[in-house]
């Protein structure tokens, strides 16, 4: 047992990667390349299952703030896709890695505009971006033998069981009935670079603080949507976003001066 403890010690101290736009480091057992592979995979797979909308205002809308969004997110080299999926009972929304982003039509009531639909994929960008999908699976592979060779083996050549919780670890755990949600720090960093995100964009990024309490609400305060069960308590998130208005608000500011401001969803 010494010797295991001795050998995951030290797999976690050779295996810390630098994470972008931060001075943190992570612990990751895959490689970025991996990651967005599988990424790509687990999004063709969904979409293979759902509705999926085009050429529609709505779909436009998505596809303009991620365009948005990905233009500020430093990373030109992901092939982003924007994708807006038929489904008013689900208020969810993803992005797996390399840049692969899903939003839900059940999502649109609770955004109610533009700013407060690019909070969430603001948010949902920042774990990819800060590449916790690779860490959560990272983790995994280093508690679970069975695991260990999830970072090489494609997604096609996996059996249906490895699959799910790799598409789980992704971060499209939500969708395949296997919820493995990011942990309480994952998603402190993910708000904040989502809200940075957004309002470098040019969205209103007290709209995220206005988004999670209407969201909290949902059903009467009685039960919250799935979506929101896997995050944090969400009067201390609201506190913490409004904490972090005076940093960000700097960048909207500026962004409004470049006339990229954006209309009421209708």
């Amino acid at each position: 047992m010494k010797r295991i403890i001795f050998i995951l010690a030290s797999i976690s101290l050779l295996s810390c990667a630098r994470l972008p736009g931060t001075d943190k480091r992570a612990f990751l057992l895959t490689s970025e390349d991996s990651e967005n592979s599988q990424g790509a995979d687990a999004y063709k797979e969904i979409l293979s299952k759902e509705k999926i909308i085009t050429n529609s205002k709505a779909s436009k809308i998505v596809e303009e703030i991620g365009n948005d969004l990905a233009k500020i997110s430093g990373k030109p080299e992901y092939v982003w896709e924007f994708k807006t999926i038929d489904s008013p009972n689900t208020p969810n929304a993803f992005c797996l890695p390399g840049g692969k982003v899903a939003v839900y039509t059940g999502l649109f009531p609770y955004a109610q505009n533009e700013a407060g639909l690019a909070a969430v994929m603001g948010h949902e960008i920042g774990h990819a971006l800060l590449r916790h999908g690779g860490q959560r699976m990272s983790q995994q592979m280093a508690t679970n033998a069975a695991m260990a060779g999830l970072a090489v083996i494609g997604l096609s050549k996996m059996d249906s069981t490895k699959k799910t919780l790799v598409m789980a670890a992704l971060g499209a755990g939500a969708t395949y009935g296997v919820i493995l949600p990011f942990s309480r720090s994952h998603e402190t960093e993910a708000d904040e670079i989502g809200l940075v995100l957004m309002a470098k964009a040019g969205y209103d990024p007290r709209e995220a603080v206005n988004f999670w309490d209407r969201f909290s609400k949902a059903d009467g305060g009685k039960s919250p949507p799935e979506f929101l069960s896997t995050h944090p308590n969400s009067h201390n998130r609201k506190e913490y976003l409004k904490s972090l208005l005076p940093k960000v608000m700097p960048y909207y500011e500026a962004s409004k001066k470049k006339g990229i401001g954006r209309n009421l969803i209708p």
